[in-house]
């Protein structure tokens, strides 16, 4: 602090205003970056089972493949998730059966998944395969698809072919803050504490950075709605 003009008797103060610490910036990139890197690599790495052992018992974090041989042509339930009013994505959920068609799962797939399967016999006229990661119903499906119709159906878990998609966007949102993280310290020792870029590179890449973060927040988003 400095004591300036003492000449007409009333001496002025000048402080220097405190910079901001990144600790609480780092510490949120951190936890966002070992977040997305360990579900989205850990969803890479589920146990394997065929999709005949998950017509008997199908358990939450494994993987389920195989073909099957009659599913459902159109989804059997769908929802969209909104905040508030803003729609932000829809949810299709379908039907596939085992042989004997006396046993059902849940899948959840994308609009087009029942253009697979004949719309007279539900038969799988394309020879389509799943794959996808196990996970619990909420309760607004369970609800959906229970009762003495879907007797024969497993509600409380579902089959995600979304599962490797998702994986892959908790991958991009990990790297995403690696980098940031990354170009957030040669930032902090070239231009110190808050300062700005100061070559056109460096501003380039902090806009980059900008539009990275909003795209990663609308994954995050989407991701967290979908779990």
């Amino acid at each position: 602090m400095d004591l300036r003009n003492f000449s007409d008797g009333s001496p002025s103060f000048e402080g220097s205003s405190k910079k901001p610490s990144p600790l609480i910036a780092i510490i949120f990139f951190v936890l966002l970056a070992a977040l997305g890197l360990f579900m989205g690599i850990s969803g890479f790495f589920k146990e394997n089972i065929s999709l005949d052992d998950a017509f008997n018992n199908m358990e939450t974090g494994k993987c389920v493949s195989g073909v099957p041989d009659y599913g459902a042509n159109h989804p059997n339930f769908e929802y969209t998730h909104k905040i508030g009013f803003i729609p932000l994505l829809n949810e299709y959920y379908y039907l596939i059966l085992s042989d004997d068609m006396q046993k059902g799962l849940l899948v959840r797939a994308d609009k087009d998944f029942g253009d697979n399967f004949d719309s007279s016999d539900y038969t799988n006229i394309s020879g389509t395969e799943i794959k996808g990661n196990v996970k619990s119903t909420s309760r607004k499906v369970q609800e959906n698809f229970s009762g003495m119709d879907y007797r024969m159906v497993n509600n409380t878990c579902y089959i995600d072919l979304l599962s490797t998609k998702m994986n892959i966007r908790w991958l991009i949102i990990g790297i995403y803050n690696v980098l940031a993280l990354v170009c957030a310290a040669v930032n902090i020792k070239k231009n110190g504490v808050g300062g700005s870029p100061s070559t056109a590179l460096g501003k380039v890449i902090a806009a980059v950075l900008v539009i990275g973060a909003m795209y990663c927040t609308y994954l995050l988003v989407g991701m967290i709605v979908q779990i």
